[in-house]
């Protein structure tokens, strides 16, 4: 009788083992698979993008250097700089790249700018825009879903950055793709070995000079977007410069065009952002076509509608920042 006993309690100690082990391998698989989709979104989102820049950008420091023959007219040193009249401090270059907007604005008609960061040339990607701020979180410029999804304008901005303070949105992938190399800019020596951005529009080239780099919270004021230029918009730059991680004695002014590269980082909380200052000689202009889709849509709806509308919350990336 007791032999049976025991044959019973090895059945069912063996059972329970082999329970265990099955939701083991089913832990497993569906871990790996998970690491598999995310790495996977990875490789797709950087052949993606590099497959773009390939086809819709060039070099022209590339192109000069594959026809040495022909004879080039001069260009101006990197870095060149001079005060307008009015006092404001000018500082060209030669944009790093050239973009073909007929071409590019053909495959998706919401792209509005590229982005390209001379400290992280990695940082080299268009910039879409949508009626809110969700649709390209994880859409690719040729809305396809994709998890890194694309750079994008802020949907209350005016799409030719011509506002006050403009902001541009990116996930931190953890593999450096996306905006994931823009906290190296609160690196005092990175920074100091080119503090500057561009973002190039159909309409001109715009170079940014980086005068704040630092944490902030995801309510902070550095969202807070400003209609005009004067004393609350240099109060407002002056702010943002006595929080910097990167010590620099750029000069601020009344009329300046600001651009705020923002993502999220570890804290879901926090969110790291680089703002810079137009210094081109070519500067984004208001116009009668400088619309805000985001602005449109809002105006259009009812009243009981836009009550409903849930507030916009920069890039959450929770998942990926926790690989």
């Amino acid at each position: 009788m007791e032999k049976k006993k025991q044959k019973r309690k090895l059945s069912a100690g063996s059972i329970l083992r082999t329970i265990i082990l099955i939701a083991a391998i089913g832990v497993f698989v569906y871990s790996a698979w998970n690491l598999y989709k995310i790495y996977h979104g990875y490789h797709a989102a950087n052949v993606e993008y590099a497959e773009l820049a390939d086809s819709f950008t060039s070099r022209p420091e590339e192109e000069k250097k594959e026809d040495p023959g022909e004879s080039t007219p001069a260009i101006a040193p990197q870095g060149e700089t001079h005060k307008e009249p009015d006092g404001t401090l000018i500082e060209d270059a030669d944009p790093p790249v050239a973009v073909n907007w007929e071409e590019l604005r053909a495959i998706n008609p919401e792209i509005v700018g590229w982005i390209y960061v001379d400290a992280e040339p990695v940082i080299n990607y268009p910039i879409c825009q949508a009626k809110d701020d969700e649709y390209y979180l994880h859409m690719t410029f040729r809305r396809d879903y994709l998890f890194a999804g694309s750079i994008f304008e802020e949907c209350m901005n005016a799409s030719d950055f011509s506002d006050v303070n403009t902001i541009v949105y990116g996930h931190n992938m953890k593999n450096g793709s996306m905006f994931g190399m823009l906290k190296q800019l609160k690196n005092q020596e990175v920074y100091d070995s080119a503090p500057y951005f561009w973002i190039l529009t159909p309409k001109g080239n715009y170079r940014y000079h980086i005068f704040a780099a630092f944490n902030t919270g995801a309510e902070s004021d550095v969202y807070t977007l400003i209609s005009a230029g004067g004393p609350e918009s240099l109060e407002w730059e002056q702010k943002m410069q006595s929080r910097s991680e990167v010590q620099n004695s750029v000069p601020l002014s009344e009329n300046d065009h600001c651009v705020i590269l923002s993502t999220c980082t570890s804290d879901s909380s926090m969110r790291c952002v680089i703002i810079g200052k137009c210094v081109s000689s070519e500067r984004p202009e208001k116009t009668a076509s400088s619309t805000a889709p985001g602005r449109a849509e809002t105006e259009s709806k009812t009243e009981s509608e836009t009550e409903e509308e849930p507030e916009f919350e920069p890039v959450e990336e929770q998942e990926d920042t926790e690989v």
